[in-house]
């Protein structure tokens, strides 16, 4: 009994399409503050914001001119896959189509649909800060 009752809910969880969890943030009066000198060091950093029950997944990333960018970890095409994007060498990837972007660039073109989502950010003395009414505008994608 107790193996088929441990099987049933693996297979629950399995079938679930929830989008992966990242370190998570939390909004304080409003304000996600994730501190710059943890993610400027040319890598992404992705990063959960729990809304309505679901992980709402973005990233922040250096480009070539060491600016910082926030985005979804998503696009309008593949969102509904669930997967988000991974990173290989100098490049993000969509793990649903495989379509790639270079880091370094400063902004990404949409190709064939697919573009990490642009999440507005702005950089307040040593914080990078993202409202989180901006973040939960983006439920809807994960």
């Amino acid at each position: 009994m107790k193996r088929s009752f441990a099987l049933t809910i693996l297979i629950l969880v399995s079938c679930t399409n929830q989008a992966p969890q990242y370190p998570v943030v939390h909004a304080d009066n409003g304000i996600v503050e994730i501190p710059v000198r943890e993610v400027n060091d040319g890598r992404v950093h992705f990063f959960s914001y729990k809304s309505g029950g679901k992980n709402i997944n973005f990233f922040i990333r250096m480009d070539g001119a060491e600016k910082l960018h926030a985005c979804f970890d998503a696009c309008y095409t593949c969102y509904n896959k669930k997967k988000g994007y991974r990173v290989e060498g100098t490049d993000l990837i969509c793990k649903e189509c495989n379509t790639k972007f270079r880091l370094a660039d400063e902004t990404w073109k949409d190709v064939g649909g697919c573009a990490p989502i642009a999440l507005p950010s702005e950089i307040h003395g040593n914080f990078i800060m993202l409202k989180a009414a901006d973040l939960s505008r983006g439920e809807k994608l994960f």
